[in-house]
């Protein structure tokens, strides 16, 4: 047996600061920590060596080490967004959404115009896919770890551009700033879920060790209303709408905001729906992130097809190619709408468009779609569509009342409208009154730059919202659980 106290290879490998996926945190139920071992001697958990590709979080150095090979950490965020209706001026700097899967970031120069935009994989993902099980590995004692591995990256990217004079503007969710910040978020994963800090946050670049003159961490709302969906708001320019108006940014946690409009009083509603890292690629047994390869697009006719991104071969399924997956499915009657694959689906085959390669969904040939994978599906979209209808539930409005729906984060600029709604992730009544807005958190987070009037609407937005509690709310259990199935049609 593996001596006591002594650090997986995973472990290990956290603290080199190499980048790898480990979305279970480590407790070898996503298998997608693996790497091979090209030399030396390793031992699995019952002391036996281990050879060829193995679980890191489930593999232990020998005293004599030995070489492993990672697998491919390149990947991106979405950096793209509209341009900003409020239309506030812009000055030099630098804008960071840091999300839990990616970073994204913004380079502005002098006149105001976007210079250049850079993305990458947030590394932290080696302790987890979700804020849950970052907060948890700060619990034991890793905070310092996961400050490291963020700041190291961004330090990269900044670093290729001169940002010396720089002011760096940075949106996220409460749990990612936190950390951002060194600040440990255990109040976040606990009763009453109080933050360390909400207000806007000012630091010197060199508190960091960032390239830049000073850092402002934008203002949130909550524990778990950061604000990427502050900026987000005033990217949307919700409050300037007569009408009632939602924004969704459709993720780990699935924040949204719900605007009264000036008709209604313009109040502001928020609510974040733990709708799970299953529509970003995690927790899918081949779910991958927005990156080439990634199966992005699929359609049921003339034939069963689909398409990557950078058209490179098949690798797994990202978000928007697991809704489409599934809505093509539907549509066949190979998923049921209780969530059930027909036991015969094996047969299926997808062909790649352009090429006409065939790329099978069956379990254990090509890239699978299994029972589970399904499920994890259900309980996303319907964590999601069951926050929406609750928080709609709260502010006495329906469908009906929207007069606009504004989708966000990377999922949401690609994602096709028609198929969240086949899946039930949206209702039916939103189909025509749906936008995506891309990166709206950037957005928000790129005129704040340059203007005292925007960083001062973001505060009022962070103060004025009020959170809707849905672990509380009997509407969204209900909801919630009426929603697990998928539509008739």
């Amino acid at each position: 047996m593996v001596p006591p106290g002594t650090d997986s290879l995973l472990t290990w490998l956290r603290a080199q600061g190499a980048q790898i996926q480990a979305d279970c945190g480590g407790k070898g139920s996503c298998g997608k920590c693996r790497v091979r071992i090209a030399d030396g001697v390793f031992y699995d958990a019952e002391g036996k060596t281990a050879t060829g590709t193995v679980l890191a979080c489930q593999t232990w150095r020998s005293p004599q080490g030995g070489r492993i090979a990672l697998p491919d950490a390149s990947g991106s965020g979405l950096t793209d967004f509209k341009k900003n209706p409020a239309a506030f001026p812009r000055q030099a700097g630098t804008a960071l959404d840091i999300g839990t899967t990616t970073l994204a970031m913004v380079r502005v120069g002098p006149d105001g115009v976007i210079q250049d935009t850079q993305s990458a994989l947030n590394p932290q993902r080696s302790f987890g896919a979700d804020v849950i099980s970052r907060i948890t590995a700060c619990t034991r004692g890793e905070l310092t770890l996961l400050q490291e591995a963020v700041l190291g990256e961004i330090r990269q990217m900044l670093r290729k551009w001169d940002t010396a004079e720089d002011t760096l503007c940075v949106v996220g969710n409460p749990t990612m700033l936190h950390i951002f910040c060194g600040i440990s978020p255990e109040g976040i994963g606990r009763y009453p879920f109080q933050p360390a800090f909400t207000g806007l946050l000012e630091k010197k670049g060199q508190e960091l060790g960032l390239p830049v003159d000073r850092i402002l961490v934008l203002p949130q709302a909550s524990a778990f209303i950061g604000s990427d969906i502050t900026a987000g708001v005033l990217a949307c320019g919700m409050q300037q709408l007569d009408e009632p108006a939602v924004l969704m940014d459709i993720g780990t946690n699935g924040e949204m905001v719900l605007c009264m409009g000036r008709k209604r009083g313009g109040e502001l509603y928020c609510a974040s729906a733990a709708a799970g890292p299953a529509l970003e690629g995690a927790g899918i047994s081949c779910g991958m992130g927005g990156v080439p390869g990634a199966v992005c697009r699929v359609t049921p006719r003339p034939v069963m097809s689909y398409q990557t991104i950078g058209d490179q071969p098949a690798a797994g399924l990202c978000g928007c190619g697991l809704i489409d997956l599934a809505a093509a499915l539907l549509t066949q009657g190979i998923l049921e709408p209780n969530g059930n694959l027909r036991e015969d689906y094996e047969l299926l085959g997808l062909h790649k468009d352009t090429s006409g390669r065939a790329m099978s969904v069956a379990t254990g040939t090509g890239i699978e779609l299994t029972q589970q994978d399904v499920r994890e599906l259900q309980l996303a979209k319907s964590a999601l569509r069951a926050g929406l209808e609750a928080l709609m539930s709260f502010a006495g409005v329906d469908a009906a009342a929207l007069g606009r729906v504004y989708i966000a984060g990377g999922l949401g600029y690609y994602i096709d409208i028609a198929n969240a709604v086949r899946i039930g992730l949206l209702p039916r009544e939103l189909e025509q009154k749906t936008v995506t807005v891309g990166n709206s958190a950037l957005s928000g987070a790129v005129s704040a730059l340059g203007s005292q009037e925007a960083l001062r609407q973001m505060e009022e937005i962070a103060k004025s919202c009020e959170t809707v509690e849905l672990s509380q709310s009997e509407v969204f259990q209900r909801k919630f659980i009426e929603h697990m199935r998928f539509p008739e049609q």
